[in-house]
């Protein structure tokens, strides 16, 4: 018995109307549209193309928002799972002006019709999730026969609009597959990809005026998921990200100038505190509340008068936030190491912290310093971003602050992190040996903790001096080492920890916790925080599952997908995993697997029940 959606689609090609209600709402109204321009679902779709010149003249009026795409593009197209599929970048007109596609969808027909230079709008292609997503301004995916014409039944697409600091579409991400199972996870991946491209373009746009980011929760000040809003130096507000307009939904968005058409108190009383570095609380007019913080950024002046100096989008020296949950320190080695990191500080002597990029060397110093002395203040410094900013001459003063002879920030004492230790070369390694010197002959009390990240013995930079080489290797003698987050034994303890920041409704059984083990990830902890949202964004409130996680989430070990006795033989392999992969897709019915995959019961059973 066929679907309600395979009657419409039915009735659709060979009556040209079909009922309502049949087909999502989105699609349904879509395929009107398409009907009263007049197009015929079985007829061949319009190949829109703008030709090579024009293509190139639009390639250069976007060249500034190319220059941002590109990486993300090339990183979204890593992040999908498995093969077969497309990522790209089109205009506010629908044309497509960049293309990734890997070796297997190139060799498709579908990749002949999506191609640079070719337009996707509505009234030229009929239903597709790029023109779409156009048409109605949010993220829309588009499956198979949901596709206006039947020629494109064959291909699923996700796109998301991106926005300006105005609210205006500057452009559409767009992620295609021939398989639509795929699509599910790869919407969320496109929808993270297209807020980095929002805020970095928020930020370059912006980067003269005062950006202030805000979030209900103040430990999301430090994510992409924090809303910015910029204002110059009178207070009148020059442009919000998305996320800041849906943070503030219920004010009248459109038509507030000023910061304090959004915010109690005061544009003066906020960014005096701004300015210094705090983090403080705003008041919106409907009496929500919200954590602020100034991003990072040194500001240019606005009008004909001299300009400031403008420091990179990465500060070299900065203050990290409070952490406002304890973290999970339940695995055996990082309490040790833990204990040995704070045993070293209360004593005055250095160490580096010592692991994979995105295991939490930085939340371990943050504790270390939380333990030792709390009302200190916590500078890190970012060494690759001092490489970047040589011959600055400013290090040390941004360190040790403003003052003319230091004292006073001497004497205070407190906890200088150097993130990244083996990465700093030239003038400004030369700047933070003198720092590192004076605080470690410092004897002032309750004096400093001086915690290095990124650096082993056998790491150390050959560019240094013999001189900076030797004050630093003071800083490494001591090491504390931190496993692999899925070497740990509390791995557990630290998703449920990650999940219930992200959404307190979703819990994760004990099955789903040791397929997580089993992800790829190659930052740690943030890339285990992005995939736990978008596990949170796809599943129902309630418990993550297995199946869930093999779902939406890429599992690194492929044989898992085998049963044993298939194992070893490459054609058996291929069928057994196949067979693995629908009855997953199904949800763990066998009937309905068998169907769909056009075999027994028996022989779905056969290759899942030995798992």
């Amino acid at each position: 018995m066929r679907s309600i959606f395979m009657q419409a689609r039915t009735a659709l090609e060979t009556k040209g109307r079909f009922a309502a209600g049949a087909v999502p709402e989105h699609i349904g109204d879509s395929w009107r549209r398409c009907l009263q321009n007049g197009m015929d679902p079985t007829g061949e779709p319009v190949d829109a193309n703008i030709g090579i010149q024009a293509l190139r003249e639009t390639r250069q009026q976007h060249d500034k928002v190319l220059s941002v795409v590109r990486p993300e593009l090339e990183l979204l197209s890593n992040q999908i799972a498995g093969t077969n599929h497309m990522t790209a970048f089109a205009s506010d007109e629908g044309v497509i002006l960049d293309v990734i596609m890997d070796h297997e969808f190139s060799d498709s027909d579908c990749s002949r019709s999506i191609r640079a230079g070719t337009i996707w709008r509505e009234d030229l292609r009929g239903t597709n999730a790029l023109g779409l997503s156009l048409h109605t301004g949010e993220t829309s995916m588009v499956t198979g026969g949901e596709h206006f014409f039947s020629k494109h039944g064959r291909v699923s697409c996700v796109s998301t609009p991106i926005f300006d600091s105005q609210g205006q579409i500057i452009g559409l991400l767009d992620a295609s597959s021939e398989v639509a199972a795929r699509q599910f996870h790869t919407q969320a991946l496109v929808a993270l990809s297209a807020t980095n491209i929002e805020n970095r373009l928020f930020v370059g746009e912006h980067r003269e005026d005062y950006i202030i980011q805000f979030h209900p929760r103040e430990e999301y000040l430090t994510t992409q998921s924090v809303g910015m809003i910029s204002a110059d130096e009178d207070g009148k507000v020059t442009g919000m990200n998305r996320r800041a307009s849906q943070i503030l939904k219920g004010l009248e968005i459109g038509q507030s100038k000023s910061f304090t058409d959004f915010f109690q108190g005061g544009f003066s009383a906020a960014i005096k505190p701004l300015a210094k570095g705090d983090v403080i609380r705003l008041v919106d007019w409907l009496n929500s509340t919200y954590f602020a913080r100034i991003r990072m950024t040194r500001r240019g002046t606005r009008g004909s008068g001299p300009k400031r100096s403008v420091s990179l989008a990465v500060p070299t020296v900065f203050d990290l936030p409070t952490a406002s949950d304890e973290p999970v320190f339940r695995d055996e080695q990082v309490r040790n190491s833990l204990r040995l990191a704070v045993r070293s500080a209360r004593l005055g002597a250095p160490f580096s912290i010592v692991g994979e990029s995105g295991t939490g060397r930085t939340t371990l110093a943050q504790a270390v310093h939380n333990t030792v002395h709390k009302d200190r203040p916590l500078v890190a410094v970012d060494c690759r971003a001092a490489s970047a900013q040589a011959g600055s001459k400013r290090l040390v003063a941004d360190i040790l602050g403003e003052t003319e002879t230091h004292d006073f920030a001497i004497k205070s004492g407190g906890t200088l992190l150097l993130e990244h230790l083996d990465t700093i070369t030239g003038g400004p390694a030369e700047e933070l040996c003198q720092v590192t010197e004076r605080l470690l002959s410092s004897k002032a009390t309750p004096g400093w903790v001086i915690i290095s990240t990124g650096v082993s013995k056998s790491d150390t930079n050959t560019d240094w001096p013999t001189h900076v080489s030797t004050v630093f290797s003071r800083l490494t003698e001591l090491q504390v080492h931190l496993p692999a987050l899925s070497d740990r034994s509390d791995f557990g303890q630290v998703a449920a920890s990650i999940l219930s920041g992200i959404s307190p409704r979703h819990h994760l059984s004990n099955s789903a916790i040791e397929a997580l083990k089993r992800v790829k990830r190659d930052q740690h902890l943030s890339d285990f925080e992005n995939q736990l949202r978008i596990l949170a964004v796809q599943c129902p409130e309630g418990v993550i599952r297995e199946e869930h996680i093999e779902r939406f989430l890429t599992v690194d070990d492929i044989k898992q997908n085998v049963c044993p006795k298939c194992r070893g033989n490459s054609a058996k392999e291929a069928k057994c995993s196949e067979i693995n992969r629908v009855f997953r897709q199904c949800n763990s019915n066998v009937a309905l697997a068998a169907r769909k995959l056009g075999v027994s019961r028996n022989t779905v059973y056969s290759h899942i029940s030995d798992h």
